[in-house]
């Protein structure tokens, strides 16, 4: 009886262990995960935030397109902003670039990787005057909405209303490793000083009241 009851605590204890292990085991890849989306989150916001739009300079513009593939969200969004990237040593200011954001699709893979583009020569279109950089792979969908004041849009257009959105989110799926969806959004709000222009936006897309949330 005594080797019996040994046996019971013995697997209970055994039992304990394992699941401890697992849990110890899923906070790391979701510490992980949760660490990647916010560098991703921290690029975002930071771009975004230092968007510039003069009406004055044709080098500057802000872009949103929206696109499907296999019936996901891929949308792409490039604007010109006031990084913190000096071109030369010593540069007193940053300068102005061009930012781009777009999913290349795998072909061997049903993922998407999100790929940031930075034009640092806005008067040169050739390819050295693009540096892309990976920051997202295994991503379903990537949605991006902008809202005008009183309507969400999926789409912007610069050279047609003269104006930045009020705000733009992001809303992004990604699979991670057990072929599960996690989705994670970042909503910033853009300065209107930034324009000094009168808000608007085009191709009006209502969602709900007009609120900001979900």
């Amino acid at each position: 009886m005594a080797f019996g009851i040994l046996a019971i605590i013995l697997g209970l204890l055994f039992e304990a262990i394992r699941q401890t292990d697992m849990t110890i085991a899923h906070v790391e890849r979701k510490t992980l995960f949760e660490r990647k989306m916010e560098v991703v989150r921290y690029l975002l916001r930071n771009e975004v935030l230092s968007t510039y739009l003069n009406q004055n300079d044709p080098l500057t513009l802000f872009m949103g397109f929206p696109n499907r593939t296999d019936g996901r969200e891929t949308d792409t969004i490039l604007f010109t902003t006031l990084g913190q990237t000096r071109l030369s040593q010593g540069a007193p200011i940053s300068h102005l670039e061009g930012v781009e954001y777009m999913l290349f699709a795998n072909p061997s893979s049903p993922y998407f990787t999100l790929v940031h583009q930075q034009n640092t020569n806005l008067l040169s279109y050739g390819t050295q005057a693009v540096i892309p950089e990976t920051i997202l792979s295994r991503v379903w969908s990537f949605r991006i909405r902008y809202f005008d004041g009183m309507l969400w849009t999926d789409r912007w257009n610069s050279a047609q209303n003269h104006s930045l959105p009020l705000l733009v989110r992001f809303d992004i799926v990604v699979v991670n490793k057990k072929k599960e969806k996690e989705k994670f959004f970042e909503e910033i709000q853009i300065p209107s000083a930034l324009s000094g222009q009168v808000q608007g936006g085009g191709n009006q897309i209502p969602e709900g009241s007009g609120s900001t949330g979900n």
